[in-house]
């Protein structure tokens, strides 16, 4: 019985220990986060820079935050385990006591769980806040609104709006508290006509899931071809094409109007069975495509890099040399890339951010801004 309150007693110092930690370092001052984000195109070099500099030490000090908190959540659940062990060790321990000890342990399980993941959502919040403060001015222009809308999700883990707004409690009490009174009075005189009272207008309770900057409107699954099979039976499915990237490099930006860019690229997925592809299509706006850029050959790599840094290789089915079109100033290239199992799983739950393309001339490199896109698709091709 002794054994049992000493291991209790060290646990609740730990508990004691982790709480103080985590209220001292709350002391630390907080960064602060624009009230709002102005457009990207608005802002010159210095203030896009500064801009970036507070969403990652916005990120910065939510990441600590929520790493306190995450760690809080461990210490708990590690002494609500060890006080639930050590009473099932006791035989006198009553069986509703152990009940009782039970809940508590799978709440702080829980706590911990959503502990840990919020820290991790804040670690990569800040690996791509820190990467968009390294950027150029045009990356930053690109990725601004990216790395605000992933700084924005931490302030709602970190301050979620808990008191309801005055305007919706007022609206709770109603307008006409008319106070009665016992006593009838007499009057020849013609009463007077109340005007109606105006009633105060009524305001909706914020909600962060309903913010559409936070959460955005999810998009139709849009199917371009979903056909059966008359001799396989198998149903082949395939997405509409969507943009994933436009890129201009530095020469051509010179050359070509700003509205014009030089190489656009359109992403679909396609399944039949357990077989499924990525379809690239490159639209190149140069009459020298093919002395610049060669073909996409046959077996020619596409490299997927995602934003938590996962990077997959991709090999092409089929030889393009790329079609001209009727004008002489467009080339066509399509590649298409199976996917294994792995390839689908990442797909489906993590956005992209750059792609590498393997022409016969050498590779290039190229920014996505369409970084949802595949993950929709992929939605898509399995719903």
């Amino acid at each position: 019985m002794n054994y049992r309150f000493s291991r209790l007693r060290c646990c609740l110092a730990a508990v004691f220990f982790a709480g103080f930690y985590f209220i001292a370092s709350a002391q630390e001052p907080a960064a602060v986060l624009p009230d709002s984000l102005p457009h990207p195109d608005s802002l010159s070099v210095g203030e896009l820079a500064s801009l970036a500099g507070r969403l990652a030490d916005f990120a910065r000090v939510s990441e600590a935050e929520l790493s306190r908190q995450a760690l809080t959540a461990a210490v708990v659940r590690e002494a609500t385990e060890q006080n639930w062990k050590t009473a099932r060790q006791d035989t006198l321990t009553p069986k509703a006591t152990l009940d009782s000890l039970a809940g508590i342990l799978k709440a702080a399980r829980g706590a911990e769980k959503t502990a840990q993941k919020n820290q991790k959502q804040a670690t990569q919040t800040l690996t791509f806040a820190d990467k968009v403060v390294n950027m150029d001015s045009t990356g930053q222009r690109k990725n601004i609104r990216k790395a605000w809308k992933q700084v924005k999700e931490l302030d709602a883990l970190l301050h979620p709006p808990t008191e309801k707004p005055i305007a919706e409690i007022l609206a709770h009490q109603g307008v006409n508290d008319t106070p009665t009174d016992s006593v009838a009075v007499s009057d020849k005189r013609k009463p007077k006509e109340k005007k109606p009272e105006k009633t105060s207008p009524k305001y909706k309770p914020y909600d962060p899931a309903a913010d559409v900057m936070l959460t955005p409107p999810k998009r139709p699954c849009a199917l371009a071809v979903n056909t059966r099979d008359e001799f396989s039976g198998e149903i082949y499915r395939e997405t509409a094409r969507e943009q994933l990237f436009r890129y201009t490099n530095e020469v051509m930006k010179k050359i070509l109007p700003p509205d014009q860019p030089h190489i656009v690229c359109e992403a679909a997925l396609s399944g039949s069975g357990a077989n499924t592809q990525l379809h690239l299509t490159f639209t190149l706006r140069d009459a020298n495509a093919r002395k610049s850029f060669g073909s996409l050959a046959k077996n020619s790599i596409v490299s997927l890099k995602f934003l938590d840094g996962d990077t997959f290789t991709l090999y092409n089915l089929r030889n393009d040399d790329g079609v001209r079109d009727e004008s002489g100033q467009f080339f066509t290239y399509r590649g298409q890339y199976p996917l294994d199992a792995a390839a689908m799983k990442k797909l489906r739950k993590t956005e992209l951010d750059k792609l590498r393309v393997a022409w016969s001339t050498g590779y290039e490199d190229y920014e996505v801004q369409g970084v949802d896109v595949l993950v929709r698709a992929a939605k898509c091709l399995g719903e």
